[in-house]
């Protein structure tokens, strides 16, 4: 998520929510915090939950964020001025209470700079951020607090304590704090000038929104309430946005190979060739600041905190996973190219603008699964109401209506009840509009504390059902929620802890997806499906229909899966060695030809609209790290049920629950029972060649 990670806040956010959605082979990825936080109210008010009774003008907005910045200054001053004895109380417990007021300010901003239907309020939201990771810096960079923390014996304390003390320290290391004070201002200067990099790089990509113009008669294929929602101009043309809505209906259905071929140019195009120049000084500054820290690259710095360890673990881990998928990959793209044989005889190549087409004609036409019939079982609002059902019958939770303002009329808000008590409290952004963040994800919103605040979390995506809720839905999408609401319930149940920085999705960040992506495995579950998947006239999906959705299932899953290998073969070599060695784009067509099975698009700059650039930076191989586990993970619902309410309190009690208060190689093999092994993935591999 572009806000809520932040290098420079190490010792804050411990964890990115930006946790994007990952559609399918050609729907590249993309992947902050709450209105809740808008107004500073009474602590006993946070802790119950309570809410200001309005968005926030641009100019209320600076006003409580300067409001913030002075408390947090005076509390890091005392702190900084504290004096022996330094004991859990007078120097962790403060710490916590600083870091808390951090990560909700930090999160509000970075959600509002996002989201806020207001430019003048996403631009002050803009400066927010870059002011508390300024502050971040500060914390991460000040040496009493330091020395101070490190003379407080935990010894004798609880395991989660000693935890928070030993990753706290070990933040203030990698934040270069032991570093002489010229050097921890430069530290602090290449900070701030890493998140105004950042900021920009994000920004250029939201508000390049691009589009084509096509004659009505080239959207044959296309769903006809997709046709019919679409104006005809004054020239007679039709206009196509770079938006998800739009790119991911025209890629799958369009019959034109040339409207694709447009459409797919410009949407990979976006953010260029303005970003060339940021993303050349983010990944320079990013390699000084690794320098300044004794890191041989910035891959090896921001691997250190993680389970992977080292850059060199993260390149063996993809290297790995290519060999692994590389075969099922170049078969499913003979297939592909098979099929496109039948279209164009002459055909040699499968190209990127047409391999989700050509996999939906197959699907239709070796698995019967047509996604355009497919689209009339899933209404938004009864997708929605399906998830609520599942989670509250999987976890015996109630999610129920919470009365409360938000930042735009169509934003939805529920609280999630145990036993009649609220637990937790969520948002839904889920409707596209104009200066929106355009890409699914979720924002962790307000840090639970044990005791003292409640959760909450939001989700950000841009679906069908805005205007009408009964719109429908892509199937891939109902997926995409799936995903996102995986990582709502971690931020949500994990978000009990006593210590900010080990509540909510607080896990080492190569494991973040595994728990979303693992909430997948439900929208292929008949029992589950069957409960919502109901279209306008009440019907609801066959069961021939979902057998042949999971006959079809793992057709593609290689090239998918290759896909991501070269995004993260991608995000790593970026950060590997001095951007200064290399050249963007030639580079990137380097990795391009090693690890896809796809020859690259003319023309297109997927380096300057790849958001992952900001936000995980060099660390993009999570999504497949975490996706090796989760498959893992859900071998125990496999063979216990999806239904089977003991495998989900284990597994909520061991994963979801501990929010970052384990080590998750720790979690992962207390609900296995084993260590965790790529034996599932590759089954899953195997299945898709089989079918």
């Amino acid at each position: 998520m572009p806000l809520a990670l932040k290098p420079l806040l190490p010792l804050l956010i411990a964890t990115p929510l930006l946790l994007a959605c990952n559609q399918a082979a050609e729907n590249g990825p993309r992947p902050q915090n709450d209105i809740v936080a808008a107004t500073h109210v009474a602590e006993q008010d946070r802790a119950a939950g309570a809410q200001p009774s309005r968005s926030p003008t641009a100019e209320d907005f600076r006003r409580q964020c300067d409001a913030r910045l002075a408390r947090l200054d005076s509390a890091i001053s005392e702190l900084e001025a504290a004096a022996a004895p330094f004991t859990v109380d007078s120097v962790l417990a403060p710490l916590n209470r600083i870091q808390t007021e951090l990560l909700d300010s930090a999160g509000l901003a970075g959600l509002f700079e996002a989201v806020h239907p207001d430019a003048a309020v996403r631009d002050v939201a803009g400066d927010c951020t870059t002011a508390f990771s300024d502050i971040g810096s500060r914390i991460a960079l000040s040496r009493p607090i330091y020395d101070a923390v490190a003379a407080v014996d935990v010894g004798a304390e609880t395991d989660d304590t000693q935890r928070y003390h030993s990753l706290t320290m070990q933040a203030f290391r990698l934040s270069g704090v032991d570093q002489d004070q010229a050097t921890r201002d430069r530290i602090r200067a290449l900070n701030d000038t890493i998140t105004r990099l950042g900021q920009t790089f994000d920004k250029n990509i939201l508000e390049d929104v691009r589009h084509i113009e096509v004659s009505p008669d080239q959207l044959a294929g296309l769903p006809e309430d997709f046709i019919a929602a679409k104006a005809v101009e004054e020239n007679g043309k039709i206009r196509l946005s770079t938006r998800y809505v739009d790119t991911i209906p025209v890629y799958t259905y369009a019959h034109s190979d040339e409207v694709r071929r447009l459409l797919r140019k410009e949407e990979r195009s976006r953010g260029h060739p303005q970003n060339d120049k940021v993303l050349t000084e983010l990944l320079a500054a990013r390699h000084q600041l690794a320098q300044l820290l004794g890191f041989a690259s910035y891959a090896d710095l921001i691997t250190a905190d993680k389970m992977v360890g080292d850059a060199a673990s993260a390149q063996a881990f993809i290297d790995q996973l290519h060999q692994l998928i590389a075969p099922a990959a170049a078969r499913d793209v003979d297939q592909l190219l098979a099929r496109l044989q039948l279209i164009d005889p002459d055909a040699r190549d499968v190209q990127r603008w047409q391999a989700s087409y050509l996999e939906e004609l197959i699907r239709r036409e070796k698995y019967q699964v047509d996604a355009a019939e497919l689209r009339q079982y899933f209404p938004y609002a009864r997708v929605r109401d399906g998830v609520f059902a599942l989670v509250e019958n999987l976890f015996t939770v109630d999610i129920q209506p919470w009365q409360t303002d938000a930042w735009h009329d169509s934003v939805e808000s529920y609280q999630v009840t145990q036993d009649g008590e609220i637990i937790a409290y969520f948002h839904l952004d889920m409707h596209p509009r104009e200066g929106k963040y355009q890409h699914a994800a979720a924002f962790p919103t307000r840090v639970g504390i044990s005791g003292q605040q409640l959760p909450v979390a939001t989700l950000v995506c841009n679906f069908a059902g805005g205007e009408d809720p009964m719109e429908v839905m892509e199937f891939s999408e109902v997926r995409t929620f799936l995903h996102e609401f995986g990582h709502l319930l971690h931020a949500l149940f994990g978000g009990q802890q006593r210590w900010a920085s080990l509540s909510g999705i607080a896990t080492e960040w190569d494991f973040v997806e595994a728990p979303s992506q693992m909430l997948e495995e439900w929208m292929y579950h008949p029992q589950t499906l069957q409960s919502f998947a109901i279209n306008s006239a009440g019907e609801t999906i066959p069961d021939d229909m979902v057998a042949r959705i999971n006959q079809a299932r793992h057709f593609g899953e290689g090239l998918t899966s290759s896909v991501q290998v070269y995004y993260s073969a991608l995000s790593l070599a970026y950060h590997r060695q001095d951007p200064a060695t290399f050249e963007l784009l030639d580079k990137m067509l380097e990795l391009e030809a090693h690890y896809s099975p796809m020859p690259h698009q003319q023309d297109t700059y997927f380096y300057a609209n790849l958001g992952h650039l900001n936000g995980y930076s060099a660390i993009y191989y999570t999504y497949m790290w975490s996706k090796v586990i989760a498959v893992d993970l859900f071998s125990e619902f496999a063979k216990a049920g999806l239904h089977d309410r003991e495998t989900a309190r284990r597994y909520r009690e061991a994963i979801l629950s501990p929010g970052g208060s384990r080590p998750a190689i720790h979690l992962v093999e207390d609900f296995l029972r084993r260590p965790y092994s790529l034996d599932a993935f590759a089954r899953a591999l195997d299945a898709g060649q089989a079918q």
